[in-house]
């Protein structure tokens, strides 16, 4: 089949060991691209390789560009690159992009975090304050993940409206099924047969892993342990030096974990912890309560679009809320548990990839009839 059209795409954050946030994002739509879509996929980092699916519709395309650490390899060396294939466009997925667009441009802004909390320097405020801003607005379509990212981008430039569409990620259809993988034999046996919740976020101070801890120490049930999730090698090793006392015995770090066993641990969870301040999207809200799993977290940002039958919300900072709705969840009788998995599992239908590649081709094709 001859491809309808060929598009390049930024595709660092699958050049890694491991697909992870970001990357699950990119390598859903390819995964469910359909077949007269090719893609041309660049990456920067030739010492790792750059997963992708498997098929000839499929071009890994590595490159270094001198004058990284001034973005050039974004600014300059990508669209030099670009702009001598027969490209329909390129899609810039991780919320940055080239001033210079020879050929149409679609970014995906996933949030404002980084115009935020970007370090304050001559550089930084170069490139955030005005080298990003101007742009998105030559972009020709921008593409964000909730209707909460939509709102801080038109409050920083309204002028985006006309090309700003909002296009919720998706969910493993895995999710809608039972686990097809066992938690880690290590894990497994760390946990002894224990109840358990899990943490989700990582170190990061906005996901708040001080407050889950918090969480757990409150908790009346002192068998009750946390497996604690996205922490890497040197991050783990951290935290578990930091724990209080009364609780090292009662924390798990998890190591790298597969989407399959990850949906195994969220299935035989008592709750799911999302103490996080602000996510563009916050794919653990959706993901627990496909699973079956009651998640608790607060309505801020974009999880008051994540909210369903397995969802229990609580204030960010009301200690005795958050330590009753674990304690809830954790004594849920499993009938009660059971119908209401069943109607999460409907509910989290609306988040499935297919749906979310389909308006990502309607963006596409309106971008290249408009060119």
């Amino acid at each position: 089949m001859k491809p309808s059209m060929k598009i390049g795409l930024v595709a660092r954050c699958l050049n890694t060991a491991h697909v992870r946030g970001m990357g699950k994002y990119v390598m859903e739509l390819l995964r469910h691209s359909s077949e007269d879509i090719s893609w041309h996929l660049f990456a920067d980092d030739p010492r790792h390789p750059l997963l992708h699916p498997e098929g000839p519709r499929f071009t890994p395309d590595i490159f270094e560009f001198r004058g990284d650490r001034f973005r050039l390899w974004e600014q300059l060396g990508l669209p030099m690159r670009a702009r001598r294939m027969p490209l329909s466009l390129v899609h810039c997925t991780e919320g940055a992009l080239p001033l210079w667009q020879p050929l149409p441009t679609v970014v995906t802004l996933h949030d404002t975090l980084a115009f935020e909390e970007r370090p304050d320097t001559a550089g930084e405020r170069l490139y955030w304050d005005h080298v990003v801003p101007a742009a998105l607005k030559r972009a020709a379509h921008v593409i964000t993940i909730s209707e909460s990212s939509r709102r801080d981008i038109l409050a920083r430039w309204p002028e985006l409206a006309p090309r700003l569409t909002v296009i919720h990620h998706g969910i493993e259809t895995a999710y809608f099924e039972s686990p097809t993988a066992a938690i880690p034999t290590k894990l497994q046996e760390a946990l002894g047969g224990a109840a358990y919740a899990v943490y989700l976020g990582g170190p990061m101070k906005r996901k708040r892993f001080d407050w889950a801890l918090q969480v757990l120490a409150a908790q009346s049930d002192t068998a009750l342990k946390l497996v604690a999730c996205g922490f890497g090698a040197g991050a783990r090793d951290v935290a578990r030096l930091a724990l209080p006392r009364e609780l090292q015995d009662r924390v798990l770090f998890a190591e790298f974990l597969s989407d399959a066993e990850l949906h195994a641990l969220y299935a035989g969870a008592s709750a799911v912890l999302y103490p996080t301040l602000y996510e563009g999207f916050g794919f653990p809200a959706i993901e627990a309560q496909a699973a079956g799993v009651p998640v608790i977290f607060s309505p801020l940002g974009s999880l008051t679009e994540l909210v369903g039958p397995l969802a229990t919300l609580v204030p960010p900072d009301d200690l005795d809320a958050w330590t009753h709705a674990l304690n809830e969840a954790a004594r849920l009788p499993p009938q009660a548990r059971a119908e209401k998995a069943s109607e999460a599992r409907s509910w989290a239908q609306s988040f499935r990839w297919a749906e979310s590649w389909r308006r990502h081709l309607q963006v596409y094709r309106q971008v290249v009839e408009g060119r």
